[in-house]
């Protein structure tokens, strides 16, 4: 990915993740936002991400 500003993260180990991302170059000021790791259909997935950002 290049020039991103934001990041959604969903699922498990969310904060690991996130920690390796600052840890690199190309995502260390990235603004990260974790999310639920809940099972969810495509469709609502897609809604509940699309509210994160609107």
């Amino acid at each position: 990915m290049q020039n991103v500003d934001e990041l959604y993260v969903t699922g498990t180990a969310q904060e690991q993740f996130i920690k390796y991302l600052n840890e690199t170059p190309q995502f260390k000021n990235v603004e990260a936002k974790e999310s639920t790791s809940n099972k969810m259909s495509d469709e609502k997935l897609i809604e509940y991400v699309s509210a994160q950002f609107n």
